[in-house]
Parts: structure tokens; sequence; C-alpha cells
């Protein structure tokens, strides 16, 4: 041993910079008591037992092969064009190394779509799609980049099963849900065009029947940014009625890669995109020239059709970003109970406990915000039992929720990054993949501003506003332990502005209205969850007798709504600091130690109205 080595030994600083968390003995599901609590609030009990087991293997297949897997795909393992073979044949193959496709084959034989189509061979039915996000929400931990191919497959099943003709549900159908690798049809959705963008109504690309083959066209044009390209089956957007402007005159088409005869179809890939991040999903402009195509539906009710699917997408965006926040809290946390500085782990300063707590608070607030949207949209979707105005607050929390958490994840990478110091800006370790990742987030199935837009679109269409505020009222009247009536009062007086501001700014010009969506689009959002946190703390209070969510629901009026004169420097009970190791560590809060807490100084009740 070298005298030099001898020194750091000697002084300690090989145990002051932790390495990279070994991934190999790491469970994603058994590491996160709150997705147990998740199971318990919302799927059905008898499905419960077997929930947990799967979830468990899956926990620990994500955490260790498969994350392994994505760190190799995101720098040396990336999907590659070959274009030609050696003939000089147009071939457009895209290429996936061996860990990627085997992680392919897992996950899709875990039945992450599958389980929503076929009964579970030990349970006998199918599963919720909340089950289905579930895995999503673990799998996004390790590998949002591939939890976009699932995505899209997910969509695609769900419009051929849902609008496809009989003969089209059995061609593709099969293998859209399929378990096993060999007969597996991976989804994609062709939709951008260089002119278009999000204005998907200036789309190009044409359909033109073919005769004697009714429902069959001939679709050309260029897709600019197309998505798990390469797909056995991509659903496409083409403008079927030319003499109809904008989104009236498109279509919806099944375009598989290869035609049912065997024959390869026209199509063809001119490059794959160099993109920041989620470089497993091979993304790249096609050309369709004369493609086979088979229309889905009625003719004019392509875009309709399409925005149901995007709906899924957005979800699974929404479920890809809590998982990227998980996984930044997870790392973060563990660096920080390693790391030694000042004679002490840095996990023991009052500065880096609120980093932490401030990311756990939007993290698992926004979590349970977004499975208790999913458990609407499957009241609509697979149970078929919700009323108007839950079919109406599901359509409404789908894009303020893909909108609220993609930022946040962006910003939890950001605050994981800083809580390594310099380490985090090193590629041995998961955070720069993780800050890459999740930059997607925010543009994916539609930036911040078209989303406002789509919130404006089920006001008008909808009054969702209206319904909004009606559930937020039942939510209200539900808040009857001691603990959550302060909060009770306090929602209701935001609820009374956000009212107010809603009938002045619906009685603005256009532009004016455009300029301050966004500010309603977060009121809305920080009410619905925080409204979300106090009725799952009311709940775990009077089933478990454990506050802790209270402690968070405190913090996050905090950070989201309270206004102090004093610019927030007196009169704080520091309860992120006081209850950190409860907080993080998922562990009990007595009700009386939160009261005690909170009688030095209220942070609710003295707040100026």
């Amino acid at each position: 041993m070298s005298n030099l080595q001898k020194l750091i030994d000697s002084r300690g600083y090989s145990n002051n910079i932790p390495h990279p968390r070994s991934r190999w003995h790491d469970n994603f599901y058994t590491a996160d008591p709150n997705l147990d609590y998740l199971i318990g609030r919302y799927l059905p009990q008898s499905m419960q037992p077997w929930a947990r087991e799967q979830l468990s293997r899956f926990g620990a297949y994500v955490a260790g092969p498969v994350d392994e897997r994505a760190a190799y795909t995101d720098g040396e393992g990336r999907p590659r064009l070959r274009k030609y073979n050696r003939l000089g044949e147009d071939v457009s193959e895209i290429i996936t190394n061996e860990g990627y496709r085997k992680t392919v084959a897992d996950v899709y034989g875990a039945g992450i779509v599958s389980y929503l189509y076929h009964p579970v061979p030990e349970l006998g039915e199918r599963v919720p799609y909340l089950y289905s996000y579930m895995m999503g929400y673990l799998l996004s931990q390790s590998e949002p980049g591939f939890y976009c191919p699932v995505t899209l497959t997910m969509a695609a099943a769900h419009l051929v099963d849902r609008y496809g003709s009989e003969e089209l549900k059995q061609r593709y159908l099969v293998g859209l849900t399929s378990r096993d690798y060999e007969t597996l049809y991976e989804g994609a959705t062709w939709l951008t065009e260089r002119q278009g963008g999000s204005d998907v109504g200036a789309n190009l690309t044409v359909a033109e029947p073919v005769a004697d083959r009714p429902g069959t066209y001939r679709l050309t044009g260029e897709k600019f940014f197309a998505s798990n390209a390469g797909a056995m089956v991509a659903t496409v957007m083409a403008r079927i009625d030319p003499d109809k402007p904008g989104t009236k005159g498109l279509g919806l088409f099944l375009v598989p890669w290869t035609t049912p005869d065997g024959q390869r179809n026209r199509i063809s890939i001119r490059r794959l995109k160099e993109k920041l991040g989620v470089n497993a999903v091979p993304s790249a402009e096609v050309l369709l020239e004369g493609a086979e195509g088979y229309l889905i539906g009625r003719p004019e009710r392509g875009f309709a059709y399409m925005a149901e699917a995007l709906n899924i997408s957005r979800i699974c965006n929404a479920v890809a970003s809590i998982g990227i926040m998980r996984r930044a809290f997870y790392e973060a946390k563990d660096y920080a109970a390693r790391r030694s500085a000042f004679g002490s782990s840095i996990d023991r300063y009052p500065m880096v406990r609120e980093m932490l707590v401030s990311l756990l608070v939007d993290l698992e607030v926004s979590t349970g915000a977004v499975f208790e949207m999913i458990h609407y949209f499957d009241k609509a979707n697979t149970y078929g039992d919700a009323d108007q105005a839950e079919r109406v607050i599901a359509r409404l929390l789908i894009p303020l929720l893909k909108y609220r958490t993609g930022d946040e994840a962006v910003q939890a990478s950001h605050t994981a990054i800083e809580i390594h110091g310099g380490n985090g800006y090193i590629e041995e370790y998961v955070t720069p993949r993780l800050l890459r990742d999740a930059q997607v987030t925010t543009v994916w199935e539609g930036t911040s501003n078209i989303l406002a837009l789509d919130l404006l679109r089920v006001m008008q269409k909808e009054q969702a506003h209206e319904v909004f505020c009606q559930v937020m009222r039942e939510r209200i009247i539900k808040m009857t332990h001691p603990l959550s009536k302060v909060f009770a009062m306090r929602i209701a007086e935001e609820l009374e502005l956000l009212e107010q501001n809603l009938a002045y700014l619906l009685q603005q010009s256009d532009e004016y209205v455009n300029y301050k969506l966004k500010t309603v689009a977060n009121h809305m959002i920080d009410l619905f969850c925080l409204s979300n946190i106090v009725l799952d703390a009311e709940q775990q209070v009077e089933q478990q007798a454990n506050a802790r969510k209270y402690v968070l629901a405190h913090l996050y009026w905090k950070q989201h709504f309270a206004v102090s004169q004093d610019r927030g420097v007196k009169q704080d009970p520091l309860l992120d600091v006081r209850f950190f190791t409860a907080l993080v560590e998922y562990q009990q809060v007595g009700e009386s130690e939160l009261q005690a807490a909170l009688s030095l100084f209220s942070t609710l009740q003295e707040e100026p109205s």
C-alpha cells in the first residue's frame, strides 16, 4: 500500500464520498411505503395481495437489471439506424442492444399492457389501469425512455380495441396485448409533422382510398418526430378529406410495418433524432410513401380518437414524472445519509433536511394526486361507473397534473444533483440521466401552453371549472377530523378566490384569458393537491393512528399557499426539520406530537387572509 493510500485511509477520506449506490441490492417497491399505501387505497381488496407480490418482484427487477441496462442504453447502447443492406436497398432497420430487448421482453411479459385486456391467471380477472400505471411508476425510476414505447403500445391497443373493425382486432390486437416477445407487436404514434407540431390541423399527410378494398388507404407524407419508429404497428393521422380544413378533415389509421401478405410496407426512416435524453426510445423522421393503412373508426372522428388516446399518454407522462421524482429523492436521501462533511453526515444539517423534505413533499403529494386522477380515469374507462362530474374531472385533471408533474420532475432532478454536489454532475451517478430524462416530460404530449389551452377548451365545452369547484366543495365537507378543519377553512377561502378570479377572467378578452390561463391552472392544481393530501392524511390517521401525512399537508400549504409579511423568517415551526426522520423513513407521527409542534407556531391560522 502506498503512503498516499495510507494517509487517505487514516483520515477516513474514502468514506466521505459515497460510491454510486449498488443498484443490484435495491427494490423500488419495498423502499416506497407510500406505494403500498396507495395499493390499499385504490386497488380492489381481492387484488391487493397479488399486486403486492407482483410489484415487489417488479420493483427488484427494475432496480437491478433494468437500471443497469438503462445506464448502458443511455450511453454506448443507443438505438441506431441501419439504413441500407449490402445491396444498397433501403431497409430502414432500427437496431437496439441486447439488454434493451431483454427489458422489452420481460416488462411486456409481466403484463404491463396484456393484463388490461386479458385476465390474470391467478385472479381470473383483468387489472385496472391503476395497476399498470403502478408498474410504469416503478419502471420510470430506472427507464422512463422505454416507458414511452409501453405508453404508445397501450394507446394503440386502446384505439384498436375500442374503435377498430373486427378484422383489425383479430389481426393486430392480439399482438399489441401479447406477453410473448415472439408474438408481441409494439405500438407507435406518428402524429407530429414539420410544419404542424402541436397544430395538428396543419398536418399535410394525405390518405387516398384503395379501390375495391374498403377501409384500406395509401398514406403519403412525412412525420417529423415519430416516437418508437420501427414498431410493428403505428397509429397515424392523415388528411382524408381535403375539403375540410384543420382537424375536421383528419382520419386515424393503423399502419403496420409489414403488410398482411408479409411484405415490407412503404415506410422508410430518414434518420434517427439525436436527443438530450430518453435515449432508449428511437425517435425518427419517417417517410410514408404510399404506405398501406387501415381506417380506425369513423373517418370524421380521427382527431377525437387520437385525443382520447392522448389522455392515456398524458397520464403515462405524469406517471413517468413522479417516477423520476421518486428516484431523485431516493438517490438524494441515500447520498446525504452516507456523505460526511464537517464531522457529520450531511443529512444532519437543517438546510439539507429542508431540501430533502421539500423534494419529498412535492413527490408524495403529486403522487397521491396522480393516482387519484387515475382512479377517476378507471371509473370512466375500466369500470364504467363514473357519473358525468367524475368524467369531466378526469378530463380536467389529466392536462393539469401532466403540466405540474413535468415541471416538478425537472426541479427534483436538479435538487438531487445539488445535494450530491459535484458528484451529482458525474455520469457514474444516475442524477445526470435523471435530469436529461426529466426535461422531456415538459414537452412530450403537450407543452405547458398547449395544456393550458386544453384546460380552456374543457372549461368552455363542459364547464369543467364549475365541476371542479363543486368537487372541491364536496371534498371540504369530507374533512371532519380535528386536524383537517383548519385546512377545510383555508381551502374554502382559496376556492372562493378561485371562483372570483374565474368569473372575472371569463369576461375578459381572448388575449387576456390566454395570458392568465396558467395562473388559474396552478391555483386549481394547488387546491386539488392540497385537498387530496388532507383526505389521505385523514384516512391514514383514522386507520393507522399515524399523522405523518398531516405534516406533509402543512408543509405543502407552506410551500404553495402561505404568504408571510416577514418573508417566512419568523414563526416557523420547522416541521420538516422536527419530523425529518419520520417523514423520510415513513415512521409514525402521533396526533398529540403534531399538535404540540403546531401549538408553538400556527402556520395556517395566523397567516393573513
